[in-house]
């Protein structure tokens, strides 16, 4: 039966010419693990290409979704080896191919009658580049669409028809939905079209042709039969090299990106096999870019396809000369030109701290996504709902100017202009105590900046201390703690443990001994409008009103300092200078309300993110 099955298999596709064709492949001088190169390319990239369709089952190519689907598919069980394995080997390629040609220079297998052999070999290796370059933008993530935008404007500097094709790659004047499904179509569809044509074409000129000599280590040998001698030796390198593939890609995968956001800070840099490239640019800036871009790179590529007809006119010890040229003269320069940039970045602080804290965001958005998922709006909002991670950015960007956030250290967020409060620890026993020590409410830590450091404030905390001895001094600077830990209570920071019989003692202290309701509203005790509520003091609905708008009868009135109101139009948006989820966002940061691996993935916390993305 198996016979009749083979037999008509057989008639209709004439499999058995070809495996007979391959058996009876006879090498010029016997077997050699440089042939190896060719037969593991072509099966790296069956290899890329079945990955990737598996990574397709599970992919959506649009800014709002591509690095959610990534994360799911690094979710699922398998998936995270299937994508490493995807990107290692891709890697893989790209040196593969260059060992590949290197061969084929240094032993002149360009010759005729093997000139479209090499040909249609030469042209597969920037298609498989820009392969490459395509696939990294898919992932959703910071740097690949940082890359993708430098790439656009090289792709840009090409005279006349260099703006069509960057506006056809991105789908408009910048990066958007479009520029996922251009790249997405260009790396599934067209890039794989093309590289099929050329490999179909490449191996059936191989198959005509035959092996060249291969003259490497080995200047003479007997003719040998392709199998099993070479195809031994190819499953054997093959084997290696998809086992170290099998194992980068589960020991590190590919690397987690940063969801893609332009209000995020990044360091732009290529892929490391266009590192020479990136260096070219830097030495020809300005309207001689394109020299760097377009003019050495199409004159190299058209020098090595007219290679074969140049070897043909030059006597044997030019070609030889000319081949050594290419190869340790092209080899190189590209390995200088990549390790110069290389170099320059790994001694770079700047740079490095920028890419460790790329890294850090990375792991920070893969936490929450795993913890509450990715919101509706896209990943961009994973961090953007997230008060460690955006926090600081919204701090930085509306309160540093005079507020500065640092520890004893001086480790944190320095203000532009010291003129207000240090915020490092608000509402908290620690902070409160320091704003009710004689000695340091008055300094840059509190009110050294404001017009409060001449105020009621600051004379009525001093006015505790006037005249006493050091034991008095010690009793009401105790009885000032348990009015800290009484506030703090207040605030309820996260983590923050307080004694219930301290913050009792300090609330009976603030109203009977103190008498701070003269001045402040406590709870049923004073009266609004002379000086800020202490009722919720600090904590998150008190500085969600607080930022919104200190000049409420609530807070300071008509005594404000210079505080701004961020959020006074609660029925006009676009009249606020900040969105109330971003006030949220900067109020949980200061409080240090934050989710953390080692804690449950509550509902209240899911929830208070969802509903910062909300408004």
């Amino acid at each position: 039966m198996f016979s009749r099955i083979a037999n008509w298999l057989d008639d209709r596709t004439g499999y058995r010419r070809f495996i007979r064709n391959y058996r009876e492949r006879v090498l010029p001088r016997g077997p050699s693990w440089w042939y190896t190169s060719a037969s593991c390319l072509f099966w790296l990239l069956v290899i890329e290409a079945i990955t990737g369709v598996l990574l397709m089952l599970s992919y959506s190519p649009s800014l709002s979704s591509a690095w959610a689907s990534v994360r799911f598919i690094e979710g699922t069980p398998g998936g995270a080896f299937i994508r490493g394995l995807h990107y290692w080997v891709a890697q893989a390629l790209v040196v593969l191919f260059l060992v590949h040609m290197t061969r084929v220079v240094a032993t002149a297998a360009f010759r005729a009658p093997r000139e479209l052999v090499w040909i249609t070999g030469l042209l597969l290796f920037p298609c498989v580049l820009v392969w490459a370059i395509s696939g990294n933008p898919l992932s959703g993530g910071q740097r690949g669409l940082a890359q993708i935008e430098v790439e656009s404007r090289i792709i840009g500097s090409t005279p006349l028809i260099g703006e069509h094709l960057r506006r056809l790659l991105l789908g408009g004047d910048a990066v958007g939905n479009l520029t996922l499904t251009h790249l997405y179509t260009l790396h599934c569809v067209v890039i794989p079209a093309g590289v099929l044509l050329l490999l179909s074409i490449h191996i059936s000129q191989v198959y005509r042709h035959g092996l060249a000599p291969t003259g490497i280590f080995k200047r003479t040998g007997r003719p040998t039969p392709y199998w099993p001698h070479q195809t031994t030796r190819n499953l054997i390198a093959l084997a290696i090299l998809v086992a170290g593939l099998s194992y980068a890609a589960a020991r590190w995968g590919a690397p987690r990106d940063v969801p893609a956001d332009p209000e995020l800070e990044h360091v732009p840099r290529p892929e490391w096999y266009f590192l020479a490239l990136f260096e070219l640019r830097r030495h020809f800036s300005g309207d001689s870019e394109i020299i760097a871009t377009l003019v050495i790179p199409a004159a190299a590529l058209f020098f090595l396809l007219a290679l074969p007809f140049l070897d043909r006119v030059c006597p044997r010890r030019v070609s030889v000369a000319l081949r050594t040229f290419i190869v340790l003269g092209g080899l190189g320069a590209w390995g200088v030109l990549t390790y110069l940039p290389w170099s320059r970045d790994r001694h770079d602080a700047a740079f490095l701290a920028a890419r460790a804290e790329e890294r850090r965001l990375a792991e920070r958005a893969y936490l929450l996504a795993s913890a509450f998922g990715v919101p509706p709006e896209g990943g961009a909002a994973v961090l953007r709902n997230d008060p460690k991670t955006w926090g600081p950015i919204l701090f930085r960007r509306h309160c540093a100017a005079c507020h500065p956030c640092t520890d004893a250290a001086g480790r944190g967020i320095a203000a532009e202009e010291r003129s207000a409060p240090n915020l490092w620890e608000f509402g908290s026993a620690a902070w409160i105590a320091g704003l009710l020590d004689p000695e340091r409410i008055a300094g840059p830590d509190y009110f050294g900046g404001t017009n409060k450091r001449a105020g009621d404030m600051v004379e009525t905390v001093r006015s505790y201390f006037d005249g006493l001895e050091e034991q008095e001094r010690r009793d009401v600077q105790e009885k000032l703690r348990l009015v800290a830990a009484a506030l703090a209570a207040e605030a309820g920071r996260p983590g923050e443990t307080l004694s219930a019989e301290d913050v009792r003692r300090g609330r009976s202290l603030m109203v009977e001994e103190f008498a701070c309701t003269d001045c402040h509203r406590f709870h049923d005790e004073g009266e609004l409008g002379s000086a800020p509520d202490l009722t919720g003091y600090a904590s998150q609905a008190w500085i969600e009103e607080f930022v919104a708008d200190p000049e409420r009868e609530r807070f300071y009135g008509d005594n404000n300092d210079r505080m701004p109101a961020f959020a006074a139009a609660p029925c006009d948006a676009a009249e606020n200078t900040l969105k109330r989820s971003e006030i949220r966002i900067i109020a949980r940061w200061l409080r240090g309300d934050w989710y953390e691996a080692n804690e449950p993935a509550s509902p209240s916390r899911a929830g208070r993110s969802a509903a910062a993305s909300s408004q």
